[in-house]
């Protein structure tokens, strides 16, 4: 059994933690807390939150927060020359860890970024949008075509007119991200998002081996 906090960027990823990716990593007796880090323009307010969370010994530590706006005196964000999704990501997540590794005290800490924020991973299946009533037939046509020039869901870039969420929110001005997002994650599947998230199913993939880990 282990224990699991996730330094989570809002109440949406907060929602989809516990309703999506918690039962999903508790069949592995894997069992997580989110805590909402809400928001932030500082690297430091995330540095102190991880700190923190990082006291206990007995747990383990990851993070949930989207590069998108992430503070731009976080770790590596500046200097980081990588183009691809998934290069971008680990770069920063591993300056962030070298940045806290001797002042974290759990059993492991697993820094993680979502490429380019949550509502990237609500691509993997657009047509899952009709389970909310407000995305009509048309709305879900314009979806496949917003995701259409894309190799995946976490190539969706990265700006306050083509990030993920302004996408949608362009086709459909009443998504409630909190209500919203979380049905349709749950519509679409986890297996369904791991399959179409290569950096996001990498980091599911480090917290299914703390279950073996705990096991050695």
């Amino acid at each position: 059994m282990q224990f699991l906090y996730i330094l989570c960027e809002g109440q949406s990823e907060e929602s989809f933690v516990k309703q999506v990716l918690s039962p999903y990593l508790q069949s592995s007796q894997i069992y997580t807390t989110p805590i909402v880090l809400g928001g932030v323009s500082r690297y430091s307010k995330i540095r102190e939150h991880l700190k923190m969370l990082g006291k206990n010994s007995n747990s383990i530590l990851t993070t949930m927060l989207d590069y998108y706006k992430l503070p731009s005196d976080t770790p590596g964000v500046k200097e980081c020359k990588e183009t691809q999704p998934s290069a971008i990501a680990e770069y920063i997540e591993q300056q962030i860890y070298d940045d806290l590794a001797q002042e974290i005290k759990c059993q492991k800490f697993i820094p993680n970024i979502i490429m380019h924020e949550y509502e990237a991973l609500l691509f993997s299946d657009v047509s899952c949008f009709s389970v909310c009533n407000e995305f009509t037939l048309p709305k879900v046509k314009q979806l496949e075509k917003e995701i259409a020039s894309f190799p995946t869901p976490e190539h969706v870039n990265n700006s306050e007119q083509t990030a993920p969420s302004k996408r949608i929110l362009r086709i459909c001005p009443s998504y409630q991200k909190n209500i919203d997002g979380t049905r349709i994650a749950k519509a679409i599947g986890l297996e369904t998002i791991l399959e179409k998230c290569d950096h996001f199913s990498d980091w599911v993939k480090q917290l299914l081996l703390l279950h073996r880990d705990d096991a050695c």
